[in-house]
């Protein structure tokens, strides 16, 4: 299933292998997979709302990156999503509780980190790995900043999110929700509620930093 040129980046000392698929069209089968990982998490943690149409406006503008252990076991996946002039990334179509919404000048070259699960047991070793690819492709791309998103509600994803660097946006710090992509409630009479998202980024040092690991700790050797 993981085909070697897709292989990036490996820890040989826990046998993992960090792989970066693009979507064109030949990888279908595979990005469809990890995407279907995401949303099977989202539905456990009790997300609801997703939506093909509008993660679409994103998925053909990404690289759906993992970790794979010596077995092939996919153990932790994420997604980058480029964002071209003219287009936007995830939290710009968030709202505030006032009603407004941030958005990024056309020019700017920044890059989504988005849909991030793992195999609880594989945590440790991955994560940093994971971290180096992000840095690596980010730096191939002379991108000096990049985003994610943290439910406000889940302190384990924020510190999953700090451990490798990302802080708390001081350029965006309003917390934002998607009117469309909610929880289940029980307490609410249309039985579902907001879910509040914080913005968080890596800038340049923090890209440069990990995109080094990647060269000198896993660079791929086989």
């Amino acid at each position: 299933m993981h085909e070697s040129k897709y292989a990036c980046l490996q820890d040989k000392e826990h046998g993992l292998t960090y792989y970066e698929v693009p979507v064109d069209g030949f990888t279908d089968e595979l990005v469809e997979e990890i995407r279907n990982m995401f949303i099977a998490r989202m539905k456990d943690f009790g997300y609801i709302g997703f939506s093909h149409d509008i993660d679409n406006e994103f998925h053909y503008r990404s690289n759906y990156v993992y970790v794979a252990n010596e077995m092939g076991a996919i153990v932790m996946t994420s997604r980058i999503t480029n964002r071209p002039i003219g287009k936007i990334i995830p939290f710009e179509m968030g709202i505030m509780e006032n009603g407004n919404s941030y958005s990024l000048e056309s020019y700017e070259n920044v890059i989504d980190i988005n849909t991030y699960v793992h195999v609880k047991e594989y945590y440790e070793h991955s994560m940093p790995l994971l971290a180096a690819g992000f840095g690596r492709h980010l730096d191939n791309l002379g991108v000096e900043k990049a985003f994610c998103l943290y439910d406000v509600k889940n302190f384990i994803i924020k510190k999953a999110y700090i451990s490798i660097g990302f802080i708390p946006s001081e350029r965006f710090p309003e917390p934002i929700y998607f009117p469309t992509f909610c929880r289940r409630s029980r307490r609410t009479e249309n039985g579902h509620k907001r879910v509040f998202w914080r913005i968080m980024e890596w800038d340049s040092t923090t890209i440069e930093h990990h995109s080094r690991i990647a060269k000198e700790k896993y660079a791929k050797s086989f």
